[in-house]
């Protein structure tokens, strides 16, 4: 039975051939889909489960973009006096506080770095974001001529790099948290301070406050008793020339942006999977009543109506599946390039996915274009199977 339907498959090329391009198109466009916004989506989980932060505070100006400062490695510079932590003292719910100072985002202009990335200075003392690496490597702060690097910066761990005209040694990478983070090079923030001070790009940032005074952000951690929306709010309102943002709610607007994205594909996707499955119908119907001679014969030698049924369901299992693979590996290919395109035009956090991502988003595929094959074929094959050998001998044509 399967030489049979391989044989019936193979022998009608320019059928087939079109029958395996309508589910590969299909199953390539699903694919691409459930790719990108499963990655999408898990990389908003990881930033929500892994910022550390519940509220960042940052300068309070027009050109300071909370989403590209937690989400991506291109902040502007922007800077405000550290004696403003003071006022928070006094507020309930911080359990605890931290800054951070933005030196400058690094390219190959100025640095032995691959990639564009973000060069930020932590403060050793408070520090709670990058304290979980510091504990599993026992180590308790970096050096001056150390740095520390995201995990999609491509480091040099253990070997040396310059950057701004200094050099340093590479001592580990971070994981994965689908934010900024894991484009960012860390150093001590007095490290920070001294390159910005003595940066060519960054001197006319300097004529008023010197880097020793400013800090870029603060982050704040909130105890278990207090939402963090409620301190948001809190420090909005004492008129500082600061904005605090919580940091789920950043993500959750991603969520729903991104959902609203996802409907609307989705949507279309299904009325190509409509139109693909009515084509297929219509295919599959043709091949039977071209067919109508050979299972004549094959009912006429003592076939019976599930060997008949059985052949075409197997005929358009082959078709399908070999349409489903091709579908499904084209698609795998083309979202590691689409990923990119959308983090770099959308500014979307997105984290590296797996192998084993991959071939499942793939083995998913091949299911679907097997119930695809399957739900298109079976009223064919069941036509095909309820005519009388009689019939089929008389008004069949042969092929």
């Amino acid at each position: 039975m399967w030489f049979l339907a391989w044989r019936n498959s193979s022998r009608r090329k320019g059928q087939s051939v079109l029958t395996i391009g309508i589910t590969a198109l299909t199953i390539f466009t699903f694919v691409l889909i459930i790719v990108v916004f499963s990655t999408v989506q898990s990389s908003l989980q990881l930033s929500t489960n892994r910022l550390g932060a519940d509220l960042i505070v940052l300068p309070n100006k027009a050109e300071v973009d909370s989403f590209q400062t937690v989400f991506t490695a291109k902040p502007s510079n922007h800077y405000m006096k550290r004696d403003l932590l003071n006022n928070f003292a006094g507020i309930a719910g911080i359990e605890q506080m931290t800054t951070q100072f933005y030196t400058q985002t690094l390219n190959e202009s100025c640095c032995s770095v691959g990639v564009e990335m973000r060069l930020v200075g932590y403060d050793p003392e408070s520090d709670f974001i990058l304290a979980p690496w510091f504990v599993t490597q026992k180590k308790s702060s970096l050096a001056d001529d150390e740095i520390l690097v995201g995990a999609r910066v491509q480091g040099w761990l253990g070997n040396r790099t310059r950057l701004l005209g200094e050099n340093f040694t590479v001592v580990g990478q971070l994981g994965a948290t689908g934010s900024g983070m894991d484009e960012t090079t860390f150093v001590n923030i007095a490290t920070a301070r001294r390159l910005a001070a003595n940066s060519q790009y960054l001197q006319h940032l300097w004529t008023e406050n010197s880097p020793d005074e400013l800090i870029s952000s603060v982050l704040i951690k909130v105890d278990t008793k207090h939402q963090a929306i409620d301190i948001a709010k809190a420090i909005n309102k004492m008129q500082l020339p600061v904005r605090a943002y919580a940091t789920g709610d950043l993500v959750s607007s991603i969520r729903k942006q991104i959902e609203a994205i996802q409907q609307v594909v989705i949507g279309i996707w299904l009325a190509l999977l409509m139109v693909a499955a009515l084509a297929l119908i219509g295919r599959f119907t043709a091949l039977a009543r071209e067919r109508k001679k050979e299972i004549g014969l094959l009912r006429a030698i003592g076939g019976q109506k599930t060997s008949v049924f059985g052949l075409v369901i197997l005929e358009s299992g082959i078709l399908a599946g070999t349409g489903g693979l091709l579908g499904s590996v084209a698609g795998v290919l083309a979202a590691s390039p689409l990923l990119k395109l959308l983090e770099q035009s959308l500014q979307l956090p997105v984290t590296q996915w797996s192998l084993s991502s991959a071939l499942l988003c793939a083995l998913w595929g091949l299911i679907l274009a097997l119930i695809l094959g399957l739900a298109s074929s079976a009223y064919p094959a069941w036509r095909s199977s309820a005519v009388s050998p009689q019939e089929t001998l008389s008004r069949g044509e042969l092929d």
